[in-house]
């Protein structure tokens, strides 16, 4: 996994100067753009599309110390005004594109992929420990994952059998439950049997909105006869909507059980897809490509089990 990251990253960097987009960069390595922008933001931090428009403003930068317009600069990176991009410029560096003409700007270095580690911050601030307090150091390590178990469960495979699926896109600030309030409408609309639901992160590209907004797709898993009762067995429209049908291949997963994710999501969901990751990496991650994973998602499933609320999170590992 961290050679295809690296190898994506290092076509970003060698081809900056042309019109990149996702797609282009995830067939480079032969991973969905789903997939690998999931993957690319759990390793980094930040999506695909937000390197590559961090990089291209960083080659601005360069091209202001030339004799180029400015406005052939921004058209050049993909903007479509020198009002647009003189603005991307100010928000992320604080000054206006003239200012660059006669000053320079330190860079971010070369992003390198590293192995997740299940407690950075732990390793971190205990390395400096000295062995009289190696008691103290295990009693807080020993917390640290304790905590993580109490809404961790352990990993696990499942196979997903071949899926027919309603699926809906938001893009917004709130994604999530925008799409979900609208996938739920419709089943009722249209009194649809519901099987599963799952969503996952869907990749936002635009230079402007990389940054403003996020997308979240939500699949309806139903049965075949349920399309019957739909405007269109392929694609149609719902409350502004486009609606698709799709077909999802059977696929094993390995998974990881977040219990009460909605208590503190940002560090129980981050943490159980961080986990997974690291974990992985012990396991199918370690020499293996994932050149079938063109055509499936890395998912979110949110449900009840005994009164509580629960999310299965899936990775995508093989075949079945």
């Amino acid at each position: 996994m961290k050679q295809q990251l690296q190898k994506a990253i290092d076509f970003v960097d060698e081809h900056i100067d042309m019109q990149l987009s996702l797609d282009m960069i995830a067939r480079h390595i032969g991973f969905s753009k789903y997939y690998f922008n999931h993957m690319f933001s759990i390793y980094t931090g930040f999506s695909v599309m937000e390197y590559v428009r961090k990089k291209k403003l960083e080659y601005a930068l360069d091209e202001l110390r030339t004799e180029k317009r400015i406005l052939d600069i921004a058209l050049e990176i993909g903007y479509s005004s020198e009002r647009a991009f003189s603005r991307a410029i100010v928000n992320e560096y604080g000054y206006p594109p003239t200012y660059f003409r006669h000053h320079d700007v330190l860079k971010t270095r070369r992003l390198i992929i590293y192995d997740l580690k299940l407690k950075v911050d732990e390793d971190r601030i205990l390395s400096g420990f000295p062995p009289a307090f190696e008691k103290v150091k295990q009693g807080i390590e020993k917390k640290g994952i304790m905590k993580m178990k109490q809404y961790l469960s352990d990993v696990h495979y499942e196979v997903i059998e071949n899926m027919t699926v309603i699926s809906g896109t938001a893009i917004g600030s709130e994604p999530e439950d925008a799409i979900i309030g609208i996938m739920n409408r419709l089943s009722k609309t249209y009194g649809i049997e519901v099987l599963r639901t799952f969503g996952f992160d869907s990749p936002v590209e635009g230079t402007e909105d990389v940054k403003k907004h996020r997308g979240y797709e939500y699949w309806l898993s139903i049965n075949n006869e349920m399309l019957k009762k739909l405007p269109d067995a392929a694609k149609f429209d719902f409350e502004g909507t486009e609606i698709t049908i799709k077909n999802i291949p059977a696929y094993r997963y390995a998974s990881i059980r977040i219990s009460d994710p909605f208590g503190d999501p940002f560090e129980r969901i981050g943490t159980g897809w961080r986990f997974l990751v690291s974990w992985l990496e012990d396991h199918d991650f370690k020499d293996t490509v994932c050149t079938e994973c063109v055509n499936v998602n890395c998912l979110e499933e949110v449900k009840t089990v005994d009164g509580v609320t629960v999310m299965d999170i899936f990775i995508p590992v093989d075949t079945v």
